[in-house]
């Protein structure tokens, strides 16, 4: 059994002992920044984990231009100010998304949209670093033998981290079901070659020759100079899987097949196995805030209203645990009627993916109970 370590959200406070002048209505240990430390301090996930001097990778999700439901700064700065304590170094990671006409899709874009989300230096007193470089294509390449890939491309900054923690807000993932710590450190710690692969059937993008007009737009924007617009044709040794031709064709003449929302979870899960098999489980510990559960991935530049109330914050050294366990508790919750689940019988997730992209977290379950079945075997201890 792993120990998944949970602390309520609720500041629950007796308006009548205010009153009466024995209970005091500005008690800061009512806050969840304060009960969070107070979470790592009595799980002791960082004394069991940090040791002096340790480069140690905070990794997070930064969000959009427009997203709003991200985790506050304020809990950040609190876990870097716990790692320094400590002796660690600490510092504030994120990698780029495919593509390359948005800020999301590259490093200085990602720093730019953590800035207005109000993730800085002066806000979290720690550096924020790309993890994989200006253009999402620094990594290193590993062998893994996963169910569907066999080669993931770690983000660089994650594989010279000495220690990473995964710092995950958990909500609705339209390709994961569910996105908590396998997908922060499955689709969050690799790099665009990866995140290529773990999206799409194919090994590259392909151009329909009869839709091409050959305006070389997509040759112009290629970083590898990869595609031959007089052929049609992309090389496969040259290609960077960026996916930034596709977005970036007029004509919508370059192809890609989206991968089930099945076969998603399963490279998810390859990926995140890589890196965590990679750098070494005891490298790492998982922290999971249950609270703002919007149903879709931060990714979007928006959020809609959360789906159940905030639960609370749980951590643990085992990611598949705190995921099953976080999966359990918002499952338990009561959906909130103004959210866009309505049916209490189902999954709060699933029921959002059901007549769309099928996306359901009980994939990762069903194949996680066949790679290390006691790793969903959870305690849940109430701090």
């Amino acid at each position: 059994m792993n120990d998944v370590y949970f602390i309520d959200s609720r500041a629950e406070i007796d308006l009548n002992q205010v009153e009466a002048g024995t209970a005091n209505l500005f008690d800061s240990g009512l806050s969840l920044v304060n009960k969070m430390e107070k979470l790592i301090r009595k799980s002791n996930i960082l004394n069991e984990l940090i040791e002096k001097d340790d480069f140690v990778a905070i990794k997070m999700h930064w969000g959009d231009h427009g997203t709003i439901k991200t985790i506050r700064s304020v809990y950040v700065r609190k876990l870097v100010l716990l790692i320094k304590e400590l002796g660690g170094i600490p510092f504030i990671t994120e990698s780029a998304g495919l593509g390359l006409i948005h800020d999301r899709t590259s490093g200085l874009g990602r720093l730019m949209i953590a800035r207005e989300n109000g993730y800085t230096y002066c806000t979290c007193d720690a550096p924020l670093i790309p993890a994989d470089g200006l253009k999402g294509n620094d990594y290193v390449k590993v062998k893994y033998d996963g169910i569907q890939l066999k080669e993931v491309y770690i983000a660089k900054t994650i594989m010279e981290a000495d220690k990473i923690i995964s710092l995950a807000h958990v909500k609705g993932h339209p390709r994961a079901g569910m996105g908590g710590a396998i997908k922060n450190i499955g689709v969050g710690c690799v790099a665009k070659r990866s995140k290529f692969n773990l999206h799409f059937y194919n090994d590259i993008p392909e151009i329909d020759k009869n839709n091409c007009n050959q305006c070389g737009k997509c040759a112009q924007i290629c970083p590898t100079s990869a595609i031959d617009i007089y052929k049609k044709e992309i090389s496969k040794e040259l290609c960077s899987r960026c996916f930034g031709c596709v977005r970036f064709c007029p004509n919508n003449a370059i192809k890609v097949e989206w991968c089930s929302a099945l076969d998603t979870s399963i490279r998810i899960l390859d990926c995140a196995n890589a890196v965590i098999t990679t750098k070494g489980p005891d490298k790492f510990a998982f922290i999971n805030f249950l609270i703002d559960m919007s149903p879709i991935c931060d990714c979007v530049p928006y959020n809609d209203h959360s789906i159940v109330p905030d639960i609370g914050i749980l951590t643990s050294k085992n990611m598949y645990s705190i995921d099953k366990a976080s999966f359990d508790l918002i499952n338990n919750a009561p959906i909130l009627p103004n959210s866009c689940a309505h049916d209490e019988s189902k999954d709060r997730f699933v029921q959002l993916f059901e007549n769309s992209t099928k996306a359901d977290f009980n994939n990762f379950i069903k194949y996680i109970k066949n790679i290390s079945p006691d790793s969903l075997k959870y305690n849940l201890i109430k701090i």
